[in-house]
């Protein structure tokens, strides 16, 4: 005897059993496709970073597609759906995101997949506009410049106070980050907040006793 429970329950699968189309899957994962070249050259020409890491870049463009496709899965078929749901709640992705701009590409790239996997295409591309937009106006204000560091290793005390009046006389502020002083040395170490340092290095290193000399620059937020 078919009960309103069965009934239920078979409309209720009948709804999440839908064959897809295969146009409907190439036109759905072409136009993941076409956003993941989106998201791949826009990271690309707004990266600044010394080391680009192309590998990482390939793999957050294609998370696009991956993701069109599972969302596709999932509204093909309830039990794939609940199957992947368990699937994926025990995935552990080890590798680290050190940069959160990093993070907001990737996850702009899985958003993509969802957007478009749920055939919602206008939202995709209204989004990757402003993102485009927002990324390239971000892009063309002017950051402080960074501080630099400077090495100096010398001989005595003197040495030092003359290396600081130079810094002085060039109105360079500075910041004594370490100072190691041993028998024969003194390893001094400074944090430098100037746009330039014209002269700087051939300056200090005229100065009697200067053993060696490094100006580094660095990455990273600026503390001044």
């Amino acid at each position: 005897m078919t009960t309103f429970k069965d009934i239920f329950k078979s409309k209720f699968l009948e709804q999440f059993m839908n064959n897809i189309s295969i146009s409907t899957v190439v036109i759905t994962l072409g136009i993941a496709a076409i956003f993941s070249l989106w998201v791949f050259f826009v990271y690309k020409l707004t990266t600044k970073n010394m080391v680009y890491s192309k590998s990482f870049n390939n793999a957050m463009a294609l998370m696009s597609i991956i993701t069109a496709a599972i969302v596709l899965s999932m509204q093909a078929n309830i039990v794939v759906s609940l199957g992947m749901v368990g699937a994926l709640s025990i995935v552990r992705f080890r590798t680290a995101i050190k940069e959160p701009r990093d993070l907001m590409f990737l996850f702009w790239a899985i958003s993509n997949g969802i957007i478009i996997g749920a055939n919602i295409y206008a939202i995709a591309l209204f989004l990757s506009i402003i993102i485009t937009i927002a990324m390239f106006i971000l892009d063309l204000i002017p950051s402080k410049a960074l501080p630099c560091l400077l090495l100096i290793n010398c001989d005595n005390f003197k040495t030092e106070e003359k290396a600081i009046k130079i810094l002085q006389n060039k109105k360079i502020k500075y910041h004594i980050k370490s100072r190691n002083v041993s028998e024969q040395r003194i390893d001094l170490l400074l944090e430098l907040s100037a746009s330039m340092y014209d002269n700087l290095i051939e300056d200090i290193s005229k100065i009697k006793g200067i053993i060696n000399l490094n100006l580094i620059s660095q990455d990273g937020e600026s503390q001044f």
